[in-house]
């Protein structure tokens, strides 16, 4: 068997503290992380039912404080859709329009999907609903304050997922607390939120407070 020569072991040693060296060096310059720190570098999964929890209040305040009253906004809406979607709307593509607003008439009818309200001073042929229950649909609330947009959100999952925990919230805080039964004939105010995009002269507002007059 031959012997490795002299050359050959001090290559090696070279080699090897070479290596060495380099190890040393990588331990030194890497920053070892805290569990609080390596958490910081990970946020946590979204969460839609959180966020509507945190921002369903500012909603409200913002829709209230944008509201425009129905006698108003109906007229414009039957006239020229764009020109008052321009006007009192928020632009939600397509030539469709989100608009905070808000009405107050008498309940005319009522059942477990919608409140018909007759309010004064409405075109004739204009029909203002408040939808109950499963009858909550589509993305009014949402998109209509025009402080909630598609950019704030990782993808249109979680950007469709807000929208439906907002609607989530006003069932529980306002339309669950609608007795269809025993707001037959009163005097409501709502104010909410609709989109246009649906039938004409046809104006349901998904409420985010709901006033009964005593």
């Amino acid at each position: 068997m031959s012997v490795p020569s002299q050359a050959w072991l001090g290559k090696n040693l070279v080699a090897s503290a070479a290596v060495l060296a380099l190890i040393v060096a990588m331990v030194l310059s890497t920053k070892f992380l805290s569990p609080q720190e390596a958490a910081a570098l990970n946020p946590p999964e979204f969460n839609a039912k959180t966020y509507a929890d945190e921002n369903f209040p500012k909603v409200v305040r913002v829709l209230t404080d944008k509201a425009t009253d129905i006698t108003v906004l109906a007229p414009a809406v039957n006239e020229d859709p764009a020109a008052a979607g321009k006007q009192y709307g928020t632009d939600t593509g397509s030539g469709r329009f989100a608009f905070a607003v808000k009405a107050t008439g008498t309940v005319a009818e009522a059942d477990a999907d919608f409140i018909l309200l007759q309010v004064p001073g409405l075109p004739t042929k204009d029909e203002v609903r408040i939808p109950l229950g499963a009858a909550v649909s589509g993305t009014p609330v949402r998109d209509a304050p025009g402080t909630i947009t598609f950019s704030d959100f990782v993808g249109q999952t979680d950007f469709q997922s807000v929208a439906n925990q907002l609607k989530a919230k006003l069932q529980s805080e306002v339309t669950s607390k609608l007795d269809p039964k025993s707001v037959k004939g009163k005097t409501l105010t709502v104010v909410g939120a609709w989109s246009s995009g649906g039938p004409p002269r046809s104006y349901i507002i998904q409420p985010v407070s709901v006033t009964i007059a005593p």
